[in-house]
């Protein structure tokens, strides 16, 4: 019994050992967890329990608005309202997308289209589901805000082109982020600029992203605004654009395709900057119909294309003024002489035909830009030698990006007898090794394959009225004139050149003296018709009617001067795509929107008075 009585004894005093030592030691961990929980993890504990509690919403800027030098509206900001969602705050997602889309009417095809872009989107952030609505339209939702954990209405504004068509390519476009954008921060409900000014000018425009931190429930539905953080308007630009001479410009084009540049001469500002066909920019806010989209696409007039600034034409007689600078500097006997053009030079066993079939008789210099004559730049061209045309092509700056803040721009080409024609002569199929002497010759007319951008022909203008400072276009108002190189031209040759430009619309035998001869301002500059040498051969395999074959087999039409004469202050590039011949077609362009231009001073003068 005693012996019993002794084991349970130990039995016992080994439990309250064990309860001893084991009490204190949980007592501590727990102790030690406390505090773990307390200082050393508190500050991320708290900010979980904040997560929970409370929810940031970025706050987007409006958009800085773009206006003329004028102050007319060309990308405003209209007051709407928008709806949005966070994802990973819907219950079901499903069923609140379908509530969404019978109350706001949404095709099926604009759900899956939503539904796409919530899927590429992150979770927890906003995603903008409609744009543009009126509170007609919003109010039943808002008024269910609180069943609806994770969507919200919010006003807002969206943008809006007053002169869509007409300045489509010079202001561009917004879209919605993509995947790309938002890689590199930018929220999927946010718009950012695609082309023109919206995109080269897009961190100014843009503005400076606010916050609001909201107090949520368990469900995620808002319950209070804690903090707001506002955000900051992006900032307004002031082009150097005239709408009202862009419109005066696309009015005279009608329904042909072409472009229209007019830059300061002095400061390099672009006045206009039009290429016809536009699109309408507006549709783009809220997505753009993949029909629409092919569309404009696939249509020979190719509306998406800005002629201006990325398509490169042969620019025919306007090169005229190269070849004379050019002949003026390396005086070749010709280039102080004369010839005669019977309407037509002899090379090997062919004829280079004068676009004057009969001729232009006993010719000099300055009647052969006068007139236009061919055969004396032809044989000017071959006295010259193909280096020194490229060479004082370049030193006028073609051949080269003008710079100006629009991408992309096409560079165009200025053949060069070496190593250009090596070069390109490899990579062609002809297999040919070797420059021909007629391809310099018909270089000589701005033919063969010399390339440039109306842009480019609106600068060289600029630059011959401005004594050869080759300036870099500028598209804000009162910006300050940028000289990227200066072309080294004796004075006296200058003069020649510009005295030869004025008779081309002050005598009556001038090819733009029809159009220019009582224009508003005194003109000089030079007509140019682009022969359309490579066509295809299967226009009708290819869908094109007969009509459409017929138009895309004329000529090109040029038109590049300045205006006033005396003492300068724009310079013109008018490009009427097959649009015949120059003194005819382009240079009544080039009288229109001088005229606006006169209209407008004048007007400022008698307001002044």
């Amino acid at each position: 019994m005693r012996k019993k009585q002794l084991e349970s004894r130990q039995r016992f005093d080994g439990r309250m050992l064990l309860f001893y030592v084991a009490t204190p030691l949980l007592l501590g961990a727990l102790a030690l967890h406390i505090l773990q929980l307390q200082w050393l993890e508190h500050d991320r504990l708290a900010l979980q329990a904040d997560k929970n509690r409370l929810n940031v919403v970025p706050l987007l800027p409006v958009r800085g608005e773009i206006v003329d030098r004028n102050g007319k509206g060309l990308a405003v900001n209209r007051i709407a309202y928008r709806v949005l969602l966070i994802p990973e705050r819907v219950h079901d997602l499903e069923s609140t997308l379908q509530y969404l889309a019978d109350a706001l009417e949404w095709s099926p095809k604009k759900l899956a289209y939503i539904q796409k872009r919530i899927k590429r989107s992150r979770a927890d952030r906003p995603v903008l589901l409609d744009d543009k609505l009126q509170w007609l339209q919003v109010s039943p939702i808002a008024a269910r805000l609180h069943l609806m954990a994770g969507v919200d209405v919010e006003a807002g504004s969206y943008r809006q082109y007053p002169y869509a068509d007409l300045t489509s390519h010079l202001i561009g476009y917004l879209s919605l982020a993509r995947q790309s954008d938002m890689k590199k921060g930018a929220l999927a409900n946010e718009f950012v600029g695609r082309t023109g000014v919206e995109r080269s000018y897009e961190e100014l425009l843009h503005g400076k992203l606010g916050s609001q931190q909201e107090e949520v429930d368990v469900h995620g539905a808002r319950i209070a605004v804690i903090k707001r953080t506002p955000s900051v308007m992006g900032q307004p630009l002031r082009m150097a654009l005239n709408v009202e001479a862009q419109r005066a410009a696309a009015d005279a084009l009608g329904d042909r395709t072409g472009a229209v540049v007019v830059m300061d001469v002095h400061s390099g500002e672009v006045l206009t900057l039009l290429s016809q066909p536009g699109y309408d920019t507006n549709r783009f806010i809220t997505g753009l119909e993949s029909e629409q989209w092919q569309a404009w696409l696939n249509n020979i007039d190719k509306p998406l294309l800005n002629r201006a600034t990325q398509a490169a034409y042969p620019p025919a007689s306007t090169f005229k003024m190269i070849t004379g600078l050019a002949g003026l500097k390396h005086e070749p006997h010709l280039a102080n002489g004369h010839t005669t053009c019977p309407g037509y030079l002899e090379l090997a066993d062919r004829k280079l035909r004068c676009w004057k079939r009969r001729g232009h008789g006993k010719v000099s210099m300055h009647s052969a830009l006068v007139h236009s004559c061919d055969v004396y730049f032809y044989k000017l061209a071959d006295q010259l030698g193909m280096e020194a045309i490229s060479d004082t092509a370049q030193a006028w700056g073609l051949g080269e990006k003008t710079g100006i803040d629009l991408s992309p721009e096409a560079r165009g080409i200025v053949p060069a007898q070496s190593p250009y024609m090596m070069k390109a002569m490899k990579s062609s199929s002809s297999k040919r090794k070797k420059w021909f002497r007629g391809e310099t010759m018909i270089t000589g007319i701005g033919q063969g394959a010399l390339t440039t951008t109306p842009l480019q022909i609106a600068r060289l203008a600029a630059s011959i009225a401005n004594g050869g400072s080759i300036l870099k276009p500028q598209l804000l108002a009162d910006a300050s004139p940028e000289v990227l190189h200066q072309a080294e031209v004796n004075p006296r040759h200058l003069t020649k050149i510009r005295k030869a430009m004025r008779d081309v619309i002050a005598k009556p035998s001038g090819t733009a003296h029809r159009a220019l001869g009582r224009a508003a301002w005194t003109v000089a500059g030079k007509t140019g018709t682009a022969q359309v040498v490579k066509m295809s051969q299967n226009d009708e395999e290819e869908g094109f009617t007969q009509e459409e074959i017929i138009k895309r087999h004329r000529d090109h039409a040029w038109f590049m001067g300045y205006a006033p004469y005396e003492s300068p202050k724009i310079a013109i590039a008018v490009f009427v795509e097959h649009g015949g011949h120059g003194g005819s077609d382009a240079a009544p362009v080039a009288a229109a929107v001088i005229r606006k231009l006169a209209e407008q001073e004048e007007a400022a003068r008698t307001a002044a008075l």
